[in-house]
């Protein structure tokens, strides 16, 4: 089977969820005897390079090549929008629908303005695989697109995610891994961290956030300072490779604060690494991948989670465990071989 693999970018360096999907999806397909032609077209270097990227130049390249294919998949809807131009079979990969439904979303303003209407190419689609349970049900409901359609496959966790021995040190570390923008809510975990503090003045802790140091960068430092907990903070800016599971293995526990996640890959990340994990209650974040964390109700109550797993061993052990366990099942030995099943699907 000749399949074209679509994708803003193969570079794991990227540090997207999506980029790891494409990544892995390109060298699990190529170990099972498939011919994958990968097609991730540089934008060019022009003010809206991005956008020009998918309207015109991605489409031109796949339309260019369908010819020789059996299959096209798009890694994304943003870059399926070649799919009403060609007869071949089409597969297209929905993580989430942040950009339609999610009011405090980071994603770029021409994004969320065509939004609407990008995010419907599913429609063009022969089969569509969602990242998890919720995208399906989003995309039922709000884009119209009927369930027998779609096929939920969970992407996998690398095996590089493992626990590790690390150094003792004199203070309990917390961390984060992600993005520094709006959606991911870092100022709710900020004040978190300013509840805890102003509650257990003399605990020794360190929020440690991994993340590159973008747009929200600055106002998240002066928060920390108006908050006076600047002391406590270290940004430690975009973490991959051994590097991300060193990292990981470093924190006492992980939060994730964000309002909304497609999946979630750092949530499962770091239980495969034996460090338990605290959300959000009332994060949008799907049950399969939230299923093993603590959910705080409010900023306070999560501080009181934090100081709950920090203090209680018993407590800490039963959630590493609960998680490290769960998490086992997510592998991209498994999702290839359910992306199998829906190529095979779609190209009778």
């Amino acid at each position: 089977m000749r399949v074209a693999l679509v994708a803003d970018t193969f570079s794991v360096e990227k540090g997207t969820g999506i980029a790891r999907y494409s990544r892995e999806m390109l060298a699990g397909l190529t170990s099972k005897g498939l011919h994958v032609e990968a097609i991730a077209p540089k934008p060019p270097n022009l003010p809206l390079g991005m956008a020009i990227n998918h309207a015109l130049k991605m489409p031109y390249l796949v339309r260019s090549k369908a010819d020789h294919l059996d299959l096209i998949h798009a890694t994304s809807p943003i870059t399926a929008l070649a799919f009403p131009l060609l007869s071949k079979p089409r597969v297209v990969t929905y993580w989430d629908l942040v950009s339609l439904l999610c009011d405090n979303t980071s994603s770029a303003s021409h994004t969320r303005f065509f939004a609407p209407l990008f995010l419907r190419i599913g429609k063009f689609a022969d089969a569509i695989i969602a990242s998890s349970s919720q995208t399906k049900e989003e995309m039922i409901a709000h884009l119209g697109i009927p369930g027998d359609k779609i096929t939920v496959i969970n992407p996998g966790i690398a095996e590089m995610f493992r626990p590790m021995n690390v150094d003792s040190r004199d203070e309990f570390v917390i961390g984060y891994v992600g993005a520094l923008n709006r959606r991911k809510g870092i100022d709710y975990l900020l004040r978190a961290l300013h509840a805890l503090q102003d509650k257990q003045l003399k605990l020794p802790v360190k929020l440690v956030l991994c993340g590159a140091k973008d747009v929200e960068y600055r106002a998240l430092v002066r928060l920390a300072t108006d908050l006076r907990v600047d002391e406590h903070v270290e940004f430690r800016g975009f973490v991959a490779g051994e590097g991300l599971v060193r990292a990981y293995n470093s924190f006492d526990l992980f939060v994730l604060p964000s309002e909304w996640e497609g999946f979630g890959f750092p949530i499962l990340e770091a239980q495969r690494c034996g460090v338990p994990v605290i959300i959000r209650e009332d994060a949008h974040i799907p049950p399969e991948v939230s299923m093993c964390c603590l959910k705080a109700t409010s900023e306070q109550d999560m501080a009181d989670k934090i100081y709950q797993l920090l203090m209680d061993e018993s407590l800490r052990q039963t959630i590493i465990e609960q998680g490290f366990e769960y998490s086992q099942q997510f592998t991209w030995e498994r999702t290839v071989q359910e992306t199998l099943k829906v190529y095979e699907e779609a190209m009778s």
